[in-house]
């Protein structure tokens, strides 16, 4: 049976658009400070709050992707992601006493000018080209995945809603800055955590308690936590979540410049490491809840699944078709879990177009143009703001052509992840490390992992790499064309003829990406002579007493320099412009 919107969800829904534009029309033109200098536009002069902040860093990261592809998960291949709370827990405390001290030091507006003081500019133009190709493929993903719930619940073509919503995120982005998009995360976050609880508390009620979720998930296989399975060609296990994630997670949080944009809008260091720790845990509870609602939505269709039984066209809409099951009595109620899905979509695009902007201009054009005046420059990241969001648009055209948004996602992230983790951390933990090495292991990483991912990409596409789901009943579904009493069992798929290369999980690539910048990278710096003298400002704060005694030993003076004596010394002076703070 097909399910619908009511009046009272449009009229909700609507009413989180409409709050997201009149707060960037607010900040843009209201707000006795406009946003008309890059540092406003940026940083919000550096005056924002803890709690907004950290509010927004979380909605920023939890995307439609994990409203929407983590319960979908859960439904077809089981619990085995809730190993991301150990994958968290790492991140937060790494950022918080290894990448999170560094950036704060130096009070650098984009955090790839870090690369620049330690490698060079071209290893800085290399890293900001790696996160604007990362991000113009991986927006299209987060309004993709929100379009095909809107689409299963009101039944609008989704080449219809997308566009509608990226004019309004283009929109208030655009002229609110990142005050707009702090604040407009903060509602949206407000929107998805009521629609979740809202979600767990009927669901639960509705199946008899936690305790029959959880015994009728085991009944469906769907408790797996502990696979340790050490297989690299499965599709998930304890060690690849755990491992994986956490590498995505460090490039995608700990030296992200979404991420870093917002630390430094923080005025002290002890503020930021709160807003980290707020995040953190915030960003867990948020990914349980969502593996949660997977148990939730088996146990609502243990006996008929949607999917099979033609009601609803793709698995990534089940959560979605599961709200409007369960809730069509309350009005208004799917309303909100959409507005909360939306939301999820619209903070980590505004996110996301804001910061590509700052990135592109301070790394590419202020590099060119080291005159440009402020507001000029504002005035260009604006502009900006709409081509990105426009390209992003035209591309989720081809996304709907490739695999479930959950391993999508995942994969796009891991190409471009893997290897920018690898240079800062390179950077930051292997004072010897040089221009050269750096150079050669982020070209080796980026390389093999990009073959890597487009080859299974391709494979999947054309049905040779499959990973079928843990078992499907039909049996209970009314009308349907299986015999009453059959499983789906989707047996195990032979993927031996696809090379092996292509059959690694695809949770190892951001692993993978990092490893082979250290592998390559290393050994060349060595055998091209090293680095003996470093600014200790640019090492992890654990290493400095240590590399501050080995000078001494060898009666060198600290090195710590200023911006015109590190262009002189990585000889760069003329096209080595210094970084706007």
């Amino acid at each position: 049976m097909a399910l619908y919107f009511s009046v009272y969800d449009y009229v909700v829904f609507g009413s989180m658009l409409a709050i997201s534009a009149i707060i960037g029309i607010y900040f843009g033109f209201c707000r006795r400070q406009k946003q008309n200098t890059t540092a406003e536009y940026l940083l919000g002069s550096k005056t924002m709050g803890v709690i907004p902040v950290a509010i927004s860093l979380t909605a920023t990261h939890i995307s439609a992707v994990t409203m929407l592809g983590v319960p979908a998960e859960m439904y077809l291949h089981g619990t085995q992601y809730w190993a991301c709370a150990i994958s968290g827990l790492v991140v937060t405390f790494a950022m918080s006493h290894l990448y999170l001290p560094v950036f704060m030091e130096l009070q650098i507006t984009s955090c790839y000018g870090y690369l620049e003081k330690r490698f060079g500019v071209s290893l800085r133009n290399l890293a900001s080209g790696l996160y604007t190709l990362c991000t113009i493929l991986g927006v299209p993903i987060l309004i993709y995945a929100p379009g095909i719930a809107f689409s299963q619940v009101t039944g609008i073509n989704l080449h219809i809603i997308t566009p509608i919503m990226c004019i309004i995120c283009i929109f208030y982005t655009t002229i609110g800055g990142i005050r707009a998009v702090v604040w407009t995360d903060t509602i949206q976050f407000l929107l998805m955590v009521c629609a979740l609880v809202v979600v767990i508390i009927m669901g639960t009620s509705h199946l008899g308690g936690f305790s029959e979720v959880f015994r009728i998930a085991d009944r469906g296989q769907r408790l797996i936590f502990f696979d340790m399975n050490l297989d690299p060609f499965q599709r998930s296990s304890f060690l690849m979540v755990s491992v994986g994630l956490t590498t995505m997670w460090i490039s995608n949080i700990g030296v992200s410049p979404e991420c870093v944009q917002r630390f430094l809008a923080i005025p002290t260091l002890s503020d930021s490491r709160k807003v980290v720790w707020i995040f953190g845990i915030g960003h867990i509870i948020i990914k349980l809840c969502s593996v949660y609602n997977g148990l939730i939505v088996y146990g609502k269709y243990e006996d008929c699944d949607p999917v099979s039984d033609g009601v609803v066209k793709k698995a990534d809409q089940i959560f979605a078709y599961y709200v409007l099951d369960v809730a069509s009595s309350i009005p208004g109620l799917s309303g909100l879990f959409v507005a909360g899905i939306f939301s999820a979509a619209l903070s980590s695009m505004s996110s996301c177009m804001n910061t590509l902007a700052g990135t592109f201009y301070m790394d590419f054009i202020k590099h060119k143009y080291p005159s440009l005046s402020d507001e000029a420059g504002s005035r260009i990241m604006k502009m900006l703001v709409v081509g990105i969001g426009t390209t992003c648009l035209g591309l989720v055209f081809v996304v709907e052509k490739l695999g479930n948004i959950f391993s999508l996602g995942i994969s796009i992230g891991g190409v471009t992840a893997g290897t920018l983790l690898g240079i800062f951390t390179l950077g930051m933990v292997c004072p010897r490390a040089n221009t050269t090495g750096a150079r050669w292991g982020a070209y080796a990483s980026l390389t093999i992992v990009s073959a890597i991912v487009m080859g299974a990409q391709l494979n999947i596409a054309d049905g040779n790499l499959k990973y079928p789901s843990l078992p499907l009943n039909v049996h209970g579904c009314n009308g349907t064309t299986f015999n009453t009493t059959s499983i789906i069992l989707n047996e195990h798929h032979d993927n031996s003829s696809v090379p092996w290369i292509f059959r690694i999980g695809f949770m190892y690539y951001s692993v993978i990406g990092a490893l082979l910048v250290f592998v390559v990278g290393y050994p060349v710096s060595l055998l091209t002579g090293g680095h003996d003298d470093i600014d200790e400002r640019l090492l992890a704060p654990f290493l400095r007493s240590w590399y501050r005694n080995q000078r001494k030993a060898k009666n060198l003076p600290k090195v710590v320099r200023s911006d015109q004596e590190m262009r002189v010394f990585l000889g760069a002076s003329k096209d080595h412009p210094s970084e706007a703070s």
